[in-house]
């Protein structure tokens, strides 16, 4: 029964431990009265000048009257709902955490037996040492934190601040004594843990493990690619490289496909931790995925050649391009744009500079609008046919475009002019855009470009676009932006929000006597704009590379015959292995969305079949995608235990070697916030639920009946 309001009588039996009796109903005191009175009455009524009581000595007729009054008032102060209230104290042992560094990096040494039986010891000191008197939690960490089942040392990646936010999470409000990690303070996943070392509020003390020794060593730590490419093209590598104490000396970095060499540089560091940085321009070959690896080569007294080399797979397309070009007449940003795509094979460029323009645009892979709609011609009827089409349109906004008008399209964007006609804008990187990668030597390059000629205006952006570029105007940097890119309905689109950029073609050739760096910029744009999965209405969306710890997941979107999506229909999919195994999955349905995620599978090259089946027809895509190998751990063998030392000293913990483990648990015993807390819990007990009342009154009236029987009363 609900209590609704309590009320309370306290009784204090000792000085520092309080009983609380509360009642259930309101005006407890008169009932309480009331049941004293009905007791007596019952007991007085049935023993006081009772002629049936008259061969009973007075002595007792009272004993009697005094079990029936005790008994039935128990039974009515029991409805009275009476609940006890105590206090429980309740103590807990500090928990302390060890953390356990579980990645392959810990064991990739030569003396990779020594550091696993290192690590037995530790744990077996660390054990013996801190129980019974507290608890102790265990975890291991590398690329995902869990509670340590065992030690696999097979994590291809260690993410320290995972490590932190998991305990943080798991262990809040609890009596942490501290966290011991035992590591090598090589971290290649996440955020930097100095960054989040306060979102804890207990000690770290860590354990350093490995070698900390500087060793030669000559290593592949970076490639950067885009991972799509056209068959007949060339692409772009970057490539970087570290080499430690080998200063003076020459080393070889070679790029391999299909075991030849393709393309080479030689360099001779000038120091002896040294970065170097090249790009590499490649043929992209045939159609498929193509496997290539760049190598450094092993060089004297090199102990860890694991890292000397690092694979990449690109995505060769065999599909020609056709680019639509059209614009209110001639001008210099179309002559730029169409003769960096001539260079491409793979590129099939019409340009139309008057009326009348192709009434069928189902053709085309991309369209581009130079300067239109204008006051005297509207887009509006192109825009629609591209849309039905669903073809990519690249917007170049120039001093002709009709600002009105394109905001009528609604593109993405919204333009809203302020006073004057037009001001120059230089181009600022954003840094955050990930869509396509720009190389080194285009970002040093990009502020020495010539300024565009963009409208004075508010620029405003619709969600799912995200600019490249934003403007620089009079050396003040603003958030307009000059280049955007973003998708309408799952149609891709782009803005250039100025004219003017065939200047930095010409500027390119100026400095450096050709036009590469503008090249890449028009190749990457129309790349990216022009690419489409497939033309119908099934679209299955992936990447054609992941790497071994990434998640397999694949989009989809299904429309009906009105280009309408819907998620009505069963979309399954089907992925093969290189050597003939089969996986067979079932999509889910988030909105309006298919979603998969096949979770990880091994490294190798993989085809899936994806199929839905729409008004009678059975819609198929088919698709190729790569699992590349993670090398990460081998990367840099090096531990860095000023980063464990840090994490110790800005928690207020202690840094320790391997054989100080025993020095380390004497310290954290010897520490004033290892201590136990004690707090006190509040205990509710309803009477009418104790057992030994019901018994009280039960032999209250067991006892008064037998003697009844006894003394001879009926």
């Amino acid at each position: 029964m609900p209590l609704k309001k309590r009320s309370c009588v306290y009784l204090r039996p000792h000085q520092k431990h309080d009983i609380l009796i509360s009642f259930g109903t309101k005006y407890w005191f008169l009932i309480l009265l009331a049941a004293v009175i009905a007791a007596l009455g019952i007991a007085l009524l049935l023993y006081f000048r009772n002629k049936e009581n008259n061969e009973l000595s007075k002595t007792r007729v009272r004993f009697l009257m005094s079990l029936r009054f005790c008994s039935f008032f128990i039974i009515a102060f029991l409805l009275l709902q009476p609940f006890v209230k105590n206090l429980k104290k309740i103590t807990r042992n500090p928990v302390i955490i060890a953390a356990w560094d579980n990645s392959s990096s810990i064991v990739s040494t030569s003396d990779s037996l020594n550091i696993a039986t290192e690590i037995d010891y530790i744990r077996e000191k660390i054990k013996s040492g801190l129980s019974p008197a507290y608890s102790l939690v265990e975890y291991s960490f590398g690329q995902k934190t869990r509670l340590l089942e065992g030690f696999s040392f097979e994590e291809k990646r260690t993410d320290y601040s995972e490590l932190i936010n998991t305990v943080a999470n798991n262990h809040f409000n609890e009596n942490i004594g501290a966290l011991i990690l035992i590591g090598d303070g090589i971290y290649n996943q996440g955020k930097n843990p100095l960054n989040m070392i306060k979102d804890i509020s207990f000690p770290v003390y860590t354990i350093g493990l490995g070698d900390t020794t500087k060793i030669v060593d000559s290593r592949v730590q970076d490639i950067r690619v885009n991972r799509t490419s056209f068959a007949g093209n060339k692409f772009t590598v970057e490539a970087d490289v570290r080499f430690s104490k080998l200063k003076g000396k020459t080393a070889r970095i070679s790029v391999i496909h299909e075991n030849q060499e393709i393309a080479s540089v030689v360099v001779t560091p000038p120091n002896e931790n040294y970065f170097y940085t090249h790009q590499f321009i490649l043929d992209a070959g045939q159609a498929g995925l193509k496997h290539f690896t760049v190598k450094t080569e092993i060089v004297e007294n090199e102990r860890n050649t694991k890292n000397n080399q690092a694979g990449f797979v690109i995505n060769v397309l065999d599909k020609k391009q056709k680019i639509l070009i059209l614009s209110d007449g001639p001008h210099p940003d179309i002559g730029a744009i169409k003769n960096t795509l001539n260079l491409q094979t793979t590129y099939d460029v019409s340009v139309f500079t008057e009326e009348p323009f192709p009434a069928n645009l189902a053709e085309f892979n991309l369209l581009i609008l130079n300067q239109l709609p204008t006051s005297g011609k509207s887009a509006a009827d192109i825009v629609a046919n591209a849309q039905k089409s669903r073809i990519p349109i690249l917007f170049v906004v120039g001093n002709k475009t009709f600002l009105p008008q394109l905001n009528a399209l609604a593109q993405g964007t919204v333009i809203t002019p302020l006073a004057g006609s037009g001001e120059e804008a230089q181009a600022i990187l954003n840094t955050g855009y990930v869509i396509f990668n720009l190389s080194g030597d285009f970002r040093e390059m990009l502020p020495r470009f010539p300024p565009l000629q963009v409208p004075f205006a508010e620029y405003e952006l619709q969600p799912g676009f995200t600019p490249l570029f934003y403007q620089k105007i009079m050396n003040t940097e603003t958030v307009r932006p000059l280049l955007a890119t973003g998708a309408i309905n799952g149609r891709k689109t782009g803005f250039i929000f100025g004219e003017g950029i065939w200047r930095w073609r010409l500027f390119n050739f100026y400095v450096n006597q050709n036009h590469a760096l503008f090249n890449e910029l028009i190749n990457q744009l129309v790349q990216y704009l022009a690419l489409r999965q497939n033309e119908d209405n099934f679209i299955i969306d992936f990447k054609p590379v992941y790497a071994e710890t990434d998640e397999i997941i694949f989009n989809g979107e299904v429309y009906n015959d009105l280009f309408e999506r819907i998620n009505t229909q069963e979309v399954n999919l089907k992925i093969q292995s290189a050597t003939g195994e089969e996986f067979d999955y079932t999509f889910d349905v988030q909105g309006n969305d298919y979603i998969l995620n096949a979770g990880h599978l091994p490294e190798g090259d993989y085809t899936f079949t994806a199929g839905v089946e729409l008004g009678g027809n059975t819609l198929t895509e088919t698709g190729k995608f790569a699992i590349t190998p993670v090398n990460l751990e081998n990367l840099d063998l090096q531990a860095n235990h000023n980063l464990l030392f840090q994490l110790a000293a800005e928690s207020g913990g202690k840094f320790y070697l391997p054989n100080q483990s025993e020095q380390m648990v004497s310290g954290l015993k010897n520490s004033n916030r290892l201590k136990a807390s004690s707090y006190f819990q509040e205990m509710i007990n309803e009477l009418l639920n104790l057992k030994w009342v019901f018994f009280v009154a039960l032999l209250l009236l067991s006892v008064e009946w037998f003697l009844r029987k006894f003394w001879g009363l009926y």
